[in-house]
């Protein structure tokens, strides 16, 4: 129960830190920009390694949403540790039905 409450608070402190109604007298650009930045390289360190195991890399978002098509499974484990992964969506982009692109979320 606390390591989930820890999680909770740090996700709405990166979530509003810096130019935040909420977070005002916390204004601190460098934190901001340092927690930020390891997030989106995380993100794309988890799109490269995607790409180097085949799956197609569709769409990265923020900082912390992949969308991929292929067998996701069998690259990340699935789970809301640090170096997993959630499903977030399944949708389809043309016409192969065979192929749902999923986006995946790293736990928050």
């Amino acid at each position: 129960m606390t390591l989930e409450y820890v999680k909770q608070m740090y996700s709405k402190f990166v979530s509003t830190l810096g130019e935040s109604n909420y977070n005002r007298e916390l204004y601190r650009a460098d934190w901001m920009h340092l927690i930020r930045s390891q997030a989106f390289a995380n993100l794309w360190t988890k799109a490269f390694k995607a790409y180097d195991e085949g799956l197609m890399v569709v769409r990265a978002m923020g900082t912390d949403e992949l969308h991929v098509i292929g067998d996701w499974r069998a690259v990340f484990p699935e789970g809301r540790g640090v170096t997993e992964v959630k499903v977030k969506d399944v949708y389809t982009v043309g016409t192969d039905q065979d192929q749902p692109t999923q986006a995946l979320q790293s736990p928050s």
